[in-house]
């Protein structure tokens, strides 16, 4: 008999060490459910996950949480579950196209909350960013999607400005030029070799 199931999304944090995806992938397992999507990276030895799994309808966001939560209670896991909502929020328009900035400059307070401003004032969304400070420098690198088909030059117009103004190199690249280029380099690589070339 098969049992009707949900997707729930969960959200891990705790000190890093061994065996925490561990733990929790066996306590999903052991709930009758099954992990289909996960994401997890460690800050400054603090680690973070977020997974989408798919678990019995029957079970309770609270109580699967707390089920998660004592898996292993030496690894200090703080947990948040919420029921899976297909309905999006953000539904960009057709042609949008998704996008890669990368800003390097000098740091300051502010600086991520002025660049990420401008981008919801532009109704771009951040679908994934990552930043980096080295002494008074900072990278940022961001993968976003525009609501409405925003032409490159518009964008690198508000970039430029921005750049100016807190004194930061803003580069943008479409993702399929980036593709090419990848694919492209690759190849290119893979015949350098064939020849016997570096």
């Amino acid at each position: 008999m098969i049992h009707p199931t949900r997707n729930y999304i969960i959200a891990v944090m705790a000190r890093d060490q061994p065996g925490i995806i561990a733990a929790i992938t066996q306590a999903v397992f052991e709930m009758g459910g099954n992990v289909i999507e996960l994401s997890q990276t460690v800050m400054r030895s603090y680690f973070s996950l977020i997974l989408c799994a798919t678990l019995p309808v029957d079970k309770d966001p609270e109580v699967i949480r707390q089920r998660l939560q004592s898996a292993e209670p030496a690894l200090g896991l703080s947990v948040n579950v919420r029921c899976y909502d297909p309905q999006p929020l953000f539904a960009p328009e057709k042609g949008a196209g998704i996008w890669f900035l990368t800003l390097q400059g000098r740091d300051r307070p502010g600086l991520i909350s002025q660049v990420t401003s401008l981008l919801a004032d532009l109704d771009i969304n951040i679908e994934d960013l990552y930043t980096q400070t080295l002494g008074e420098d900072i990278t940022m690198i961001l993968q976003i999607h525009p609501q409405k088909p925003l032409s490159a030059q518009q964008l690198r117009n508000h970039l430029e400005a921005l750049g100016s103004k807190l004194g930061i190199d803003a580069h943008l690249l479409h993702q399929d030029i980036l593709r090419a280029t990848s694919e492209v380099g690759a190849i290119r690589r893979l015949v350098r070799q064939a020849r016997g070339g570096n």
